[in-house]
């Protein structure tokens, strides 16, 4: 009888401590669901009730707000359950902000985002500045007279500063600012790629604002170097030498008061290459080709790069945010209407330049392979006649300008290439 009644006591004991554990393994179960108030549960509630339900929050804010918080998602044990109020961001939000709650309402995500923005662009505007990028208030620079313009602005003396000028846009750069700034970031790469050769870059230099808006920036100005004078009746007047001014002159016109020989033409065509190549190697597209763009002295031969504002990063809009532009009879067939500009129009040009001052030596001749084949044999350089041929190819197919390079530097060694052509 006493058996009995021990074996009676053991099982009651078992069961009230399995009980306890399947109510404790539900509630643990549950535990982190934020229930609906119309299937809340205490903890005495029956356990046959239906499944609670997750309460209405959208999934950002549930991921992002509770799921990463430190705080309990079990609802209280004498009010109904309420979907939790969200903390703030911790990584987002500034550290005086952290513990404060935020309305995750429409307003309130485009305050959170512009404000990620902005610190952004000041993390990026302390990065460029430490790689030399400085700003120019235009109240500080005290303009002279106007010394050129373009499409897109004018360039003007600077009265503190003789060694440099100023260029103004049409329209302050309301858009383009990073491509800008992108654009002067890489002038010391290019210039490292051109080292040891003798080409200067009027390349942008320091950004020049008003108002709190981009207005145009500061270059080096020309040497003197690059410059002729002609004499007309009485006046004599000052002129860049630009490159078509290495083309020959028509039968009849106003010769210029210098001459430039093949072998200087070959110099020059040598330089540009040089110039592309080291934008390239840098993944900037010079875009706009023009004989405009490119001044150069004699004695010694050099070189001085003038316009950039086509150039872009490859890949990038340009910081104007214009269409490509094209100068007449630098178009690139395999690229018309197009409104990315590309290494492979670059490439292209300048094998149209190439011909034209070394076989054409016209203006606007358009590249004719069997001359080139012809112009080849004649002076012994099949190399240079051999990269035409591939130019007039399909796009993506045209040599890239390491080739030209040292094609040309193959040629300028050979001191007889030209001597009988």
């Amino acid at each position: 009888m006493v058996l009995v009644v021990a074996i009676v006591a053991a099982a009651v004991v078992l069961l009230v401590v399995v009980g306890g554990l399947v109510r404790r393994h539900r509630r643990w179960r549950n535990k982190g669901m934020v229930l609906a108030p119309e299937v809340q549960t205490r903890d005495y509630a029956l356990v046959d009730q239906a499944e609670p339900r997750y309460a209405e929050v959208s999934h950002d804010d549930w991921w992002e707000g509770d799921f990463c918080s430190e705080r309990s998602l079990e609802p209280p044990r004498s009010e109904p359950a309420r979907a939790p109020e969200h903390p703030a961001r911790n990584w987002e939000a500034p550290p005086s902000e952290r513990s404060e709650p935020v309305d995750l309402t429409k307003s309130a995500a485009k305050e959170l985002a512009r404000q990620r923005r902005q610190r952004a662009e000041e993390r990026r505007r302390k990065l460029l500045l430490r790689g030399g990028i400085q700003y120019e208030d235009d109240a500080n620079l005290e303009r002279e007279q106007q010394l050129g313009a373009g499409g897109q602005g004018a360039v003007y003396g600077l009265v503190d500063n003789t060694g440099q000028v100023a260029k103004y846009w049409d329209m302050p750069l309301t858009r383009g600012a990073r491509e800008f700034e992108e654009l002067v970031h890489r002038r010391a790469d290019v210039e490292a790629a051109i080292s040891g050769h003798p080409i200067h870059l009027c390349w942008p230099e320091n950004p020049v604002r008003r108002d709190g808006e981009l207005v145009g920036y500061t270059m080096p100005r020309i040497g003197g170097q690059f410059y002729f004078e002609m004499q007309f009746g009485s006046v004599t007047k000052k002129h860049a030498r630009e490159l078509q001014h290495a083309i020959p002159r028509k039968q009849g016109a106003m010769p210029f008061p210098f001459e430039v020989d093949d072998r200087q033409r070959l110099d020059l065509v040598y330089l540009v290459a040089v110039f592309l190549h080291g934008m390239h190697k840098n993944d900037i597209v010079y875009g706009d080709f023009s004989w405009m763009n490119f001044t150069f002295s004699l004695d010694p031969v050099e070189l001085c790069v003038l316009d950039l504002d086509s150039s872009r990063v490859q890949g990038s809009l340009p910081f104007t945010r214009s269409l490509p532009l094209d100068s007449p009879n630098w178009e690139d067939p395999q690229w018309q209407g197009s409104v990315v500009v590309r290494m492979d129009s670059d490439r292209y040009k300048f094998a149209i330049f190439a011909y034209r001052m070394l076989v054409a030596k016209s203006l606007d001749a358009e590249i004719d392979p069997e001359r080139a084949e012809e112009w080849g044999h004649d002076t012994g350089s099949t190399m240079l006649s051999g990269l035409w041929s591939r130019a007039m190819g399909a796009a993506g197919t045209r040599p890239p300008l390491l080739q030209w390079v040292a094609a040309l530097e193959q040629a300028r060694r050979d001191t007889s290439v030209l001597e009988s052509y």
